[in-house]
């Protein structure tokens, strides 16, 4: 453990393996295993770290409060995520794709987000206009516009996860993306593109022809 804090202030934070920063939230292991083996175990055996405490305290030598310190660990890393943004930067679309697949592609539920950009591509705002259910997201075009028009954006790309990883839209999702577009008209905003994300990929609804 002395060797890992030592090479954090040597190194920083990012030279540890994602085994090795459990193992200092861990900060002990278990007769028989050291934390490093503990922590390399828990990774080895999980889905993407994809654990809950029923999960963490199955392990031998994580009690309640060890568990605690790993799922908050987790939930802050995602709020950390959330809260990164684009803003002042000059993007494209695939750029702003890969941000948004950090953003919102591991959450388990649907957000949609709103990217609001002036005529040179530069990010004015970005906002989470919507967090629903793990197969559904309502939300109408007035929330999204009305954030628009607050900041003077010219432009809009909206996106959405699809918590099941599946990049196809719904019916739903095209009407809504023809609804929004065509609202967008009205106000003088151009719907650059509203993408879909999964935890690793995006699909363009623009470009497969839905607005």
């Amino acid at each position: 453990m002395v060797n890992l804090r030592e090479r954090i202030t040597k190194n920083g934070i990012k030279s540890l393996e994602t085994k090795e920063l459990i193992a200092v939230i861990l900060g002990r292991g278990t007769k028989g295993n050291n934390v490093v083996e503990l922590a390399d175990k828990i990774v080895f055996e999980s889905q993407n770290l994809n654990l809950d405490m029923k999960q963490l305290i199955a392990y031998k030598g994580i009690g309640i409060a060890q568990a605690c310190k790993i799922l908050a660990a987790f939930e802050l890393g995602q709020r950390k995520l959330e809260a990164d943004s684009l803003l002042s930067q000059i993007v494209d679309l695939s750029s702003l794709s890969e941000h948004l697949i950090k953003k919102i592609g591991n959450s388990p539920q649907e957000k949609l987000v709103a990217v609001y950009l002036d005529n040179s591509y530069h990010v004015i705002a970005e906002k989470i206009i919507f967090v629903g259910t793990t197969d559904a997201a309502t939300v109408h075009p007035r929330d999204i516009i009305r954030e628009g028009l607050y900041v003077a954006a010219t432009q809009i790309v909206i996106a959405h996860n699809h918590p099941s990883g599946r990049l196809e839209p719904s019916e739903n999702d095209k009407n809504f993306s023809l609804r929004l577009f065509k609202c967008c008209q009205l106000m003088g905003i151009n719907l650059i593109d509203h993408v879909i994300v999964t935890k690793k990929a995006y699909s363009s609804m623009k470009s497969q022809k839905f607005i």
